[in-house]
C-alpha cells in the first residue's frame, strides 16, 4: 500500500489541447489563425441567415429584406463570435504570461485597439510559463496567419484608398454625394 507524500504530488496526465478551449496557449500565427476561420464561419452563418429568412420585400431600403429570423441568426453569430475571441484572446494572453482576465479589456473602448494590437504583435514566453509549454503552430494555422495579416495590411489600405477618393481626407464630401446619384 502507498501512503501519500506532500512533498511529491501525484502526477498529472498532460490535458489534450484543444483550440476552441481557454485552456493552454496560442502563439501570435495560430490567434491569428483561429480567429480569421471563426470570422468566416460567422459570416458564412450570417449570410446564409439571410439568404434562408430574408423577407421579399421590394424597396430601396438595403435592409429591409433582412427578416426577424435573420436577425437572430446574426445575433447568436455575433455572441458565438465574441465568445471565441474572447477564448482565443485568454490562449494568447497565457502564451504572453499573462492572466486571461485581460481579455476583457476588449469591452473597454479605445484601449482594446492598443490591448488587440498588443496581443497580436508581442512575441510569445519562449519555453515553459505559467501556463505550460508553448503549443506548437500547425502547419495550416501558420498559413492561414499570413493570410490573415495580408488580408487586413490590404483592407487598411483599400480603406485609405476609399477615403481618398471619396475626398474625406479633405472634408469635402461632394464626391460621396455624386457618386449615390448613379
Amino acid at each position: 500500500m502507498t501512503t501519500y507524500d506532500p512533498s511529491k504530488p501525484p502526477a498529472m496526465a498532460p490535458v489534450a489541447d484543444h483550440p476552441l478551449s481557454p485552456r493552454g496557449r496560442f502563439a501570435r500565427l495560430a490567434y491569428l489563425a483561429w480567429y480569421l476561420v471563426i470570422s468566416l464561419v460567422i459570416v458564412l452563418v450570417a449570410i446564409l441567415g439571410i439568404a434562408i429568412f430574408g423577407n421579399s420585400a421590394n424597396t430601396t431600403d438595403p435592409y429591409a429584406n433582412i427578416g426577424t429570423a435573420s436577425i437572430l441568426i446574426m445575433a447568436v453569430a455575433y455572441i458565438v463570435f465574441f465568445y471565441y475571441a474572447i477564448v482565443f484572446t485568454i490562449r494568447r494572453l497565457h502564451d504572453l504570461n499573462q492572466s486571461g482576465w485581460l481579455s476583457l479589456l476588449i469591452l473597454v473602448p479605445l484601449v482594446n485597439v492598443f490591448f488587440m494590437l498588443y496581443v497580436m504583435i508581442a512575441p510569445g514566453t519562449k519555453g515553459s510559463n505559467n501556463f505550460g509549454l508553448p503549443r506548437p503552430n500547425k502547419g495550416w494555422e501558420s498559413v492561414l496567419g499570413i493570410i490573415y495579416i495580408i488580408l487586413s495590411v490590404l483592407a487598411i489600405i483599400g480603406g485609405i484608398a476609399v477615403m481618398t477618393m471619396l475626398g474625406g481626407m479633405s472634408g469635402d464630401m461632394s464626391n460621396l454625394a455624386n457618386m449615390t446619384k448613379y
